[in-house]
């Protein structure tokens, strides 16, 4: 697991490393990695040149900058790792939980709550992970939460993903190849030659077409409509 912590004060950034070093440890988590930012700034372009985390500890203030501001930007980037918030006051939490927040700790930290909030990042950090797809896109190797997926679009030799913000990812495979990956998660279904949608983002389904949460309108090829009506309902009730 590949851990961040981001933190304008080197003093903080040690005695976390410190403590998550003892977790490791004491618990037998040996493939551990911190790497410490002393910026948002500094984390933010370790991502964008395509450094991945499975957890991240933020301090709400870091220099100038709010950790809250932060937690929102690598939301933005379709980031759904956990995050630990550090903090000497609980007054930005409201902000924090806006991006999933998964704890608050308190400064001066507690070993016994941040173990705590160890363990739950790593079992939300597992969890994920077990959604993750990775695409070979012409950016490199790209990881997806299955998730976040709204629908795929094929044109020519190539899908087109449409991800829950907004982004859009190009793979060269078939639909099949495609379904045959997506399908290991439950939520998705194909629709005709061209389309695989993720019936979490259904938000109208009627006779003639299907509307997306994100307004896209699909129409639904003839013959279709029972079994995915039945689909959709049964994928709702479960």
């Amino acid at each position: 697991m590949r851990i961040a912590i981001c933190d304008d004060e080197t003093n903080i950034l040690d005695e976390v490393s410190c403590h998550i070093e003892k977790y490791s440890e004491e618990n037998g988590k040996a493939q551990l990695e911190v790497t410490p930012y002393n910026s948002a700034s500094s984390l933010l372009n370790s991502i964008d040149d395509g450094a991945v985390f499975d957890i991240l500890v933020l301090d709400v203030y870091i220099g100038d900058e709010m950790g809250t501001a932060l937690a929102k930007n690598i939301r933005r980037r379709g980031i759904d790792s956990p995050i630990i918030f550090l903090t000497t006051s609980i007054e930005h939490a409201p902000q924090g939980y806006e991006t999933g927040t998964l704890r608050y700790l308190i400064k001066p930290l507690e070993p016994e709550k941040f173990y705590e909030a160890m363990d739950a990042a790593l079992l939300q950090a597992e969890k994920l992970q077990s959604k993750l797809i990775r695409f070979k896109t012409e950016n490199g190797i790209e990881s997806i939460n299955a998730n976040n997926i709204v629908y795929s679009e094929a044109h020519d030799h190539y899908q087109y993903i449409t991800l829950d913000n907004g982004q859009l990812i190009k793979v060269r495979m078939t639909v099949s190849e495609l379904y045959a990956m997506l399908a290991k998660n439950d939520g998705f279904f194909r629709l005709g030659s061209a389309y695989i949608i993720n019936l979490r983002n259904i938000k109208k389904l009627t006779s003639s077409e299907i509307v997306l949460y994100n307004n896209k309108t699909i129409p639904i090829p003839r013959g279709k409509h029972a079994e995915l009506k039945k689909v959709f309902w049964n994928f709702q009730c479960e």
